[in-house]
């Protein structure tokens, strides 16, 4: 069954965020053949399909306390030119991601960036520029450039520390945000 598509989040199979399944979506009754498997910032429901994400459903029919939408991602240091229907989109229908810390999504370009999915090292050492992101994050926390060089060359893509890898939609460059457990 085709799956949507979402601007921000273009592949949620290659991610993780979205799994096989057999049983149908709570929402919907329907049987897509993927639920979602990232967090969920609302009523908790087993088997959640894309679909319900991409619509806007999900959102409304899963409210939390004070009858605030359900959110797929947290919202958190959004530059004040990204526009509050972008942000909207990102947290509200978009398949977030799970990450060791509350995962954040990033922006640039007064937009939001697509989300390429975890990266390791190795993932890293193709995009300098997300690299540099990660490494300059380091140096403001007050590390030292060994031992931030000597974290980046732990980063895995499925263990920790791990990186999240996203690019700008407009300009093309590399983004990334990263979490320890």
């Amino acid at each position: 069954m085709t799956q949507p598509r979402f601007r921000y989040h273009p592949d949620p199979v290659a991610t993780g965020s979205a799994v096989p399944t057999v049983e149908a979506c709570v929402l919907c009754g329907v049987a897509r053949g993927w639920r979602y498997a990232g967090p969920i910032y609302g009523r908790q429901v087993d088997v959640l399909c894309l679909h319900c994400i991409a619509s806007g459903e999900a959102a409304r029919t899963l409210t939390g306390a004070a009858d605030f939408p359900c959110m797929f991602t947290d919202a958190t240091d959004v530059p004040p030119d990204v526009p509050f229907a972008v942000v909207e989109e990102v947290t509200q229908r978009t398949p977030g991601f799970n990450s060791w810390q509350q995962p954040s999504w990033l922006y640039h370009c007064g937009d939001g960036a697509t989300f390429l999915g975890p990266a390791g090292y190795e993932e890293l050492r193709t995009h300098p520029d997300a690299m540099e992101m990660i490494r300059d994050d380091l140096h403001r926390l007050g590390w030292p450039a060994d031992q931030a060089d000597q974290m980046l060359r732990r980063m895995d893509r499925t263990g920790e520390p791990t990186a999240y890898l996203f690019r700008c939609l407009h300009c093309g460059v590399h983004l990334a945000s990263w979490a320890i457990g």
